[in-house]
C-alpha cells in the first residue's frame, strides 16, 4: 500500500466518533374531548339575571366538560358584552328577535356537547345542578329530558310543569305539583325555563319545530318525548335559584299573546286534526274582538308569531 494511502486511512481510523443525538420530534396535543353538556342560555335584556346566571354557570362542578352557550337576540344593553367578563362561554348575536324557537335551534347547531340544558337567564344552577341532571340521563336510558326543581327567593317552587295542552282544556294549563321530597317524578310538560335534553334525540326529530315563534316548542318537544315512549323527569331533590324577571315592555303585550294563541293553534292542527287547530283559532279571534281589542284580532287571524319582522317587541 502507498504510504500516503496508508497515512490517510490510519487518520481516518484514529478519528473520533461523533454520536448524533436523535432530532426531537414536535409534540403533537391530543385533540380536547368534547363537552358533556352544553349550556344554551337565552337572553334578551336581561344583563343583570345574565350576569348572575353565567356565574353561576361558571361554578359549576366539572366545569371542564360544560360549554357555555348565550343566544342573544337582538339585545339593547350589555348583554351582547358580557363575554368580556367571562372567557369562557360563547356569545351568538342575533341582530333582531326572531323568537325563542328560532334562537334555540340556531345555538343547538351550534352546540357541541352530548347533552342540551336550555335554560333563561332567572335561573342560577348550584355547583351541583348539572354534573346530577347529566348522572341521570346516564342512568336511565328511558329518559329523553330531565330538569331540575326551580326555587325563588322565597323558597316556593316556580311553576314550570303542567300537563299537555288539549283542545278541551284551550289556553289553561294545568299546573303538576311535584313533591319535594320525591327521587323522581315523570311530567307530560316541562318548560324549558330549565331543561337537559339528549341531543342525539332533539336532532332525531330535525330540531324545533319553527312553526312556533316564541312559545309552545316545549311543548312540542315533550309532545315528541312522550310520542316516542321517553320520559321527562323531575329531579325534585335537584335544584336551581329562579329570580323573576321581564325583559319585555308594554307595548309587546300584544304581539306576545297573538304568538302564544297562534302556537296553540299550531300544536291543536298539528297534534288533534286540522279542524281543532282551525276552531281554537276562531275562538281566539273572536273573544279578541269582543273585549275590543283589534290588534290582537287581526294578528291571531292573520296567523301572526314573532320572527323576526316585528318591532313590537323591542
Amino acid at each position: 500500500m502507498p504510504i500516503a494511502t496508508k497515512r490517510k486511512v490510519e487518520a481516518h481510523k484514529s478519528a473520533p466518533v461523533k454520536e448524533v443525538e436523535p432530532e426531537a420530534l414536535p409534540l403533537t396535543e391530543e385533540p380536547a374531548a368534547p363537552p358533556k353538556v352544553t349550556a344554551v342560555v337565552f337572553s334578551y335584556d336581561s344583563a343583570p339575571a345574565l350576569r348572575r346566571c353565567l356565574a353561576a354557570l361558571e361554578g359549576s362542578n366539572e366545569r371542564a366538560v360544560i360549554e357555555i352557550l348565550v343566544v342573544d337576540c337582538g339585545s339593547h344593553d350589555e348583554s351582547p358584552q358580557l363575554d368580556s367578563e367571562f372567557e369562557g362561554i360563547t356569545i351568538l348575536r342575533l341582530p333582531r328577535y326572531f323568537g325563542r324557537t328560532k334562537a334555540l335551534n340556531i345555538a343547538t347547531r351550534t352546540a357541541q356537547g352530548e347533552h342540551l340544558f336550555f335554560l333563561t337567564p332567572e335561573v342560577e344552577p348550584l355547583p351541583t345542578t348539572i354534573p346530577a341532571l347529566v348522572a341521570r340521563l346516564d342512568a336511565d336510558s328511558e329518559a329523553a329530558a330531565v330538569c331540575p326543581l326551580l326555587i325563588d327567593t322565597e323558597t316556593r317552587p316556580h311553576r314550570q310543569f303542567f300537563r299537555l295542552p288539549t283542545p278541551s282544556t284551550g289556553a289553561e294549563l294545568i299546573p303538576v305539583e311535584v313533591e319535594k321530597t320525591a327521587d323522581q317524578v315523570v311530567v307530560e310538560y316541562a318548560t324549558f325555563d330549565a331543561f337537559m335534553v339528549r341531543k342525539y334525540f332533539f336532532k332525531g326529530i330535525n330540531y324545533l319545530d319553527e312553526r312556533y315563534g316564541e312559545f309552545w316548542s316545549d311543548a312540542e318537544l315533550c309532545y315528541q318525548i312522550r310520542r316516542a315512549s321517553r320520559k321527562t323527569v323531575v329531579l325534585p331533590r335537584v335544584t336551581a335559584l329562579y329570580t323573576p324577571n321581564s325583559p319585555y315592555s308594554e307595548t309587546s303585550k300584544t304581539i306576545l299573546e297573538a304568538d302564544r294563541l297562534h302556537g296553540l293553534a299550531v300544536f291543536f292542527g298539528k297534534h288533534y286534526g286540522f279542524m281543532n287547530g282551525l276552531l281554537f283559532r276562531l275562538k281566539a279571534a273572536l273573544r279578541a274582538l269582543f273585549t275590543v281589542r283589534i290588534g290582537l284580532f287581526i294578528a291571531v287571524v292573520s296567523g301572526t308569531k314573532i320572527d323576526g319582522s316585528q318591532s313590537e317587541i323591542l
